[in-house]
Order: C-alpha cells, then structure tokens, then sequence
C-alpha cells in the first residue's frame, strides 16, 4: 500500500512538474482567449486596435502567477502601425479561480522601430515636456523597447518603459546628440539613460548616464566621459561671438570627465544649470589675427598648448572657473610652464595667471628689454566692460623686477594706482630702481631712472593721452638720471601740476659734473591759455642726444623756449659754444664742395660753432624749420624746410659757406650797407646751397658748390656774429 502511494505521489509530482515545465517554456496554445484579450489591450490602451493571432497560456514560475502570450500581433494606435515583437498579459489568479479573469499588468515588446514612426505615436499622447523634446527636438533614429503596463479595472495606473536607442540624432538649443547610442529606462516621471556613446554638443562620448525627473518640470543629472576634439565652430556654442573675435583657428584635443544638472522650465528653457569637468588637453593649437601687444616686441599669431590639465566649474548663479595648468608656447618659442585660473559671471571676468614667459618685453620708458631672456609673471587682473583693474602684477627675471599694484584703467584712460615699484640692470648695474606712489599727490622717489628714450617717446606721442583723466599734484625726486649720453644728471628734484594728463606747471633742477646745472619750467600764459616750456642747461648733448640731426655735438650751453599747446607749438633752440665731430651729413656736404682741409677739421676735434638757433613750427600736419642758422670759425649754415607728420617726407635747403672766407670778407667791409646785395656776380660772397628731399632712409642730396649768397645769409652773418 505504502509503495503504491509512493508510485502515485511521484507520478504526481512529475505531471505536475511535466505540466508546470511545459506551460513555462512551450505553454498551451489556443484561440479560445483572442477575443478577450483584444478587448482587454483596446481597453488598456486608448485609440488602439489589437488583432492577435493564437495566444499561448503560460506560466511565470518566478512570480507563481499565469500570463497569457502571443507573437507578431498587429496594433494600430492613431492609424499607425506599431511592429510589436510580443505581447505578454498577466492574469490575476484569483480572478481566473472565480472564472471572471482579470488583467493585472500587460507586457509589450517591440522589433527594432525607427523615430518618425515614435513621433506618430507620441503626438497623441497628455502635452509633457518630454512629448515636446521628442517631436521637437529629436530627427532621427531607431530603437526598441519593452513596455509594461499595471492595471487596475482596466486602467493603466503605472508604467514603465526601457530598450535601446541606436543612431540617436537631435539638435536643440542647449543639447546636440549626433550617432548617439544608449540604453535607457523610462518610467511616468523619472528616467534614466545609460551606456551613453557617440557625439554630445561635439563630445565624443565613450561612456555615460542621464537621469532625469519629470513629475514637476524636467531635471537632469549626469555622468559622462569622453574624448576631446574641438574646432572653433564647437567653441561658439559656449563663447560668445566677441570673445572668439581675435581667434582664427582653434584646434583641442584631449580628455574629459565631466558631471552636471540642468534645469528646465515647463517650455524646455534653462532656467538652472551646473557642469563640473575635469580632464587633459593632450594638444592644441589656437591661432589668432595678428595685432600688436603692449610692450611685446613681436606679434603673437599662435599659441600651442601640452600636457594641460585643467578643471571648469559652470553654473548659472554662481561664479564660473576655468582653470589650466601645463605648458604654453607662443609662436615658435620654446614651452614654458604656467597656471591660468578664469573666474567670470555675466558681468565680471578675473584672469590669474602664474607662469614663465620668454617673449621678448620691451619698455622704452625705462629702456628695459628682456630678449632672450625667461622671465616670470605673476598677475591678477579683473575685467568689467570697459574697466581694467591690475590687482597684482609682479614681473621677475633675475634681479630685474616690476611690481604693480591695484591699477585702474577705464575706457583706455589711467584712472588711478596704489603703487609702482621699477628695479632693472644693464649689464649687472642698476638703470631703474625707483618708487611711485598715487595718493594725494603722485610721489616719485629713487636712486635711479634711465631716461635714454624719454625724448623719443615724447615726439612719438599718438595724442591718445593715456593719462587723461588723471589731475594731480606731482613731486619727484631722483638721484641720479642716465640719459643716451654718457654725462648724467644728479640729484634732480621736481615740483609740478598734472592737468587732465598734461603737465601745467613744473618747476624742476638737476646737476652735472663740475657745477653745471639743468632747470626745466613749465607755465601757463594766462593771456592765451597756451603753455610755455623753458629749458636751460649746461651740458645740451644729454637732451639732444635721440636727435640723429644732433649726432656728434659736445660742449655748450642750451635754451629753448617753446609756447604750445595741443594743436601747435613754436620753439626757439638757441646751443652756444660747441663743437660737432664725425657728423656724417655734414662731411658728405663738405666732401661734394672740395673743400679741402675742412674734412680733416671734423675727423679731428670737430668744428666749432658759436652759436646755432632753430625756430620750429609744429601743428597735427607739418614740422615747419622756418629757420636755422649756425656760425662757427671755419663754417656757417642757413637752413629751412619741413618735415610731413604722417608720411615722413623730409624737405630742406640752405646754404654752407667757409667761414674764414665769409671772416676776410666781412673785415673788409667799409659800409656794410653798399654790399650787401651783389653789384655784380663777380663782387658777391660764394659758399654750397644744397638740397636734402625724401622719406626716411631714402633722402637724396642734391649740392651747387658755387653759390653767390644772398642778403639774407651776410645779413645774418653780420647780425649772428660775434665781435
């Protein structure tokens, strides 16, 4: 007895088994359920048309529960059709028992479906902003999914969908996808995107996820990783149009990591947004229009970047930073190290920037140049529209430094300081070591100021006046000024007004060797408003010494009194008592004339002159030489011309005449006023008249050796000579 129960218990059991093994993985097929079940889909599912072919009733052991299959069923939803790979429909067991079967969840399975086919479907569905990303925003595409539905008395109460997207294009305003894969994983109001591959915003992605909530507006979160490539048309989409205005080309390669949040509106608008990213730039290369950089020698047309490793944090209501770190190169120079921190929002930019730099600087203002030479700058420097303000610059190259502090420039005008510091050498001696100061008063205090250029500078002067907005009170107190000249100026103090940029009044005085003295004065002539500059000094080579017109003088004692102001000026240069040596023109004039012995006068100790005056006349236009006129023991000279402001073209004439001759004659005069116009071209005075015409570099000389003088030149030498 015992046996045969035991035979009956296991044949039991292996029905029972046999039968829940083949209604798990064949199940029973029959059409008996069709009716029922299209009615169930076509209630479920608004809209839609089910037609089934044969159902097979299933088990799903996992779940202890039974479902009802069926393959290839054709659903027309909105009169599209959907390619359906299955349906599987989830029976509540209990309600099967009492015979009045209900559904608890249905599955769909799709083929693989292409997006406009997607967009047909999804048109129809409650207004969401992801419906309107998806018709708005998406063009292509294709993917599958699996869609399951809870019911509950035939309504779907939940739902979750997820597959896989292959060849994803979309284009918006804010996220580009192009050949784009993911997985993903949908439910009513959150989702999630994973294994994220292809090109986001121009990013090669090689891994990432997305997810986003959707129950009020819609947010995202992500991680991605991906592989830099980047041209200038990908920077616009983060710059804007000024910012890339100098930039020809941009070229980056690299790595990137990078994690954000964004933020939408009900109308898919960014209203909040955070990009963390980190990586390497492993190349690049940026090349820019070329233009002229303060103090930088040469033009910058490219910079390549290496090694950098860098960090960007980028967000809407808070301070954005982009910070670089590795190595630079400008043009073909060598690669330098450096760190570049960028920290802007929408209205400020700060730039701080530490880091080696071997392009060559270059100062005329303190003759300071670092070519060849690697030096070190160290900089912070906020920028707002058109408002500079240097925080800090520190520039260091071995000894030589120059520290700026808190620097304000606005719209291209100096508008204030803290303080300046200047140390330079020349060949292992201090030239500049000095201090301003910008307080009540701008305070100048030092050992030492190399003024080698100043004067070239001046006469360079554009008429930007850099200085404009500035109006102060100005002392200065140098011990020592080295000028183009080897005779320097000691102890040289200054009082003085700066109005609006310009010197209105100075009272100034400075030492030569031997008790000789330099006095400069600047005033205002009340009568006409125009500015009256006097110059005395008894040494005039260490003021003249930039003029090449001045090249060989020594000794003497100058004055100039010049009226200006900002249109024109009128100066009168007045040099007694000096000598010119090696004067190149001058012997080329001299040779042309065969005048013999003269030569030799000036490769000696030079010619000697009395006295020379000049009267100069300046406008915007023309430098007018109305006269000059100089006189000397072995020769004498009458000159006028002008010289063009904006092409450079040169003009002269005059007359040269030998001295001693002009002497013999001259001491023979009974009555000056019977020969001081020729009775005959015989009985006159002759000397060179000469002409100089052309363009810088490219003057041509034309020389008369026989000359008769004309009454204006004895007349000037009757008057200009000394007795």
């Amino acid at each position: 007895m015992k046996k045969i129960i035991l035979w009956i218990s296991i044949f039991l059991f292996l029905l029972i088994f046999f039968i829940l093994g083949y209604l798990s993985l064949i199940g029973y097929e029959t059409d008996k359920f069709n009716s029922f079940l299209e009615k169930k889909v076509d209630l479920s599912i608004p809209n839609a048309k089910v037609n089934l072919n044969k159902i097979k009733i299933k088990i799903d052991i996992k779940n202890l529960s039974f479902f009802l299959t069926t393959q290839k069923p054709l659903i027309n939803y909105q009169k599209s059709q959907i390619n359906v790979k299955k349906i599987d429909a989830y029976i509540n067991l209990k309600s099967l028992l009492l015979g009045a079967p209900k559904i608890d969840k249905i599955n769909i399975t799709s083929d693989e479906i292409g997006v406009n086919q997607i967009k047909k479907i999804i048109k129809y569905q409650k207004p969401s902003n992801l419906r309107k990303f998806f018709l708005n925003e998406v063009n292509s595409g294709n993917l599958n999914f699996k869609l399951d539905l809870e019911l509950i008395e035939n309504k779907i109460q939940n739902y979750e969908i997820n597959g896989i997207v292959k060849n994803f294009f979309s284009s918006s305003k804010n996220l580009n996808f192009e050949k784009t894969s993911f997985t993903y994983s949908f439910k009513k109001d959150s989702g999630e995107i994973d294994n994220i591959r292809g090109l986001i915003n121009g990013f090669q992605i090689n891994s990432g996820n997305i997810e986003f909530n959707n129950s009020e507006s819609l947010n995202l979160k992500g991680n991605l990783k991906s592989d830099l490539k980047l041209g200038k048309s990908d920077f616009k989409k983060f710059f804007k149009k000024e910012t890339l205005f100098n930039f020809k080309e941009i070229k980056v390669s690299g790595k990137l990591q990078s994690s954000f949040k964004i933020n939408f509106d009900k109308t898919l608008k960014v209203i909040d947004y955070e990009i963390k990213s980190s990586g390497d730039i492993q190349n690049s290369e940026i090349k820019l229009k070329e233009k002229e950089y303060v103090f930088l020698k040469d033009k910058i047309n490219k910079v390549v970047l290496e090694k950098i490793i860098f960090k960007i944090n980028y967000d809407k209501g808070k301070k954005k930073l982009i910070s670089l770190s590795g190595k630079y190169k400008l043009n073909n120079n060598l690669f330098q190290r450096f760190d570049l921190k960028n920290i802007f929002d929408s209205n400020n930019l700060q730039l701080i920037f530490n880091g080696d730099f071997d392009n060559e600087i270059d100062i005329p203002l303190i003759n300071f140049n670092s070519k060849n030479k690697v030096s070190k700058i160290s900089t912070v420097i906020n920028l707002n529209k058109d408002r500079i303000n240097v925080k800090k610059f520190l520039f260091k190259e071995d000894k030589n430094e120059i520290n700026i502090n808190n620097l304000i420039i606005n719209n291209k005008r100096l508008i204030k300081f803290d303080n300046i510091q200047v140390k330079t050498l020349i060949n292992g001696q201090y030239n500049n070591d000095f201090k301003i100061k910008f307080g009540k008063e701008i305070k100048i205090e030092g050992s030492k100021y190399d003024a080698s250029n100043l004067t070239k500078i001046i006469d360079q002067n554009d008429g930007s006046n850099f200085f404009k907005k500035l109006s102060k009170e100005i002392t200065l107190n140098i011990k020592e000024i080295s000028t183009n000249d080897s005779d320097l100026i000691s102890n040289f103090n200054l009082i003085g007004n700066i109005d609006k940029g310009k010197f209105s009044k100075i009272v100034s005085k400075g030492e030569f060797k031997d008790g000789k003295y330099l006095d400069i004065s600047v005033r205002v002539d009340k009568s006409n408003k125009k500015k009256i500059l006097e110059i005395y000094s008894d040494l005039p080579k260490p003021l003249l010494s930039n003029y090449k017109f001045f090249n060989g003088l020594s000794g003497g004692q100058l004055l100039i009194f010049s009226t200006y102001d900002s249109k024109t000026s009128d100066t009168n240069l007045i040099v007694e008592n000096f000598k010119v040596k090696d004067a190149p023109g001058l012997v080329k004039l001299l040779s042309l004339a065969d005048f013999g012995g003269m030569v030799d006068a000036v490769s000696g100790d030079g010619l000697s002159f009395e006295k020379l005056e000049m009267s100069i006349n300046k406008n915007n236009n023309v430098l007018s030489l109305t006269e000059l006129y100089a006189i000397g023991p072995s020769i004498s000279i009458l000159m006028d011309g002008y010289v063009e402001s904006e092409t450079g073209l040169v003009s002269l004439r005059g007359t040269m005449v030998p001295a001693k001759t002009l002497n013999k004659f001259l001491a023979k005069l009974p009555i000056v006023g019977d020969i001081l116009i020729p009775k005959e071209i015989g009985e006159g005075l002759f000397g060179i008249s000469f002409k100089m015409k052309g363009y810088p570099g490219r003057i041509k000389t034309t020389v008369n050796p026989i000359k008769t003088l004309t009454p204006r030149f004895i007349q000037k030498a009757i008057n200009k000579k000394p007795k």
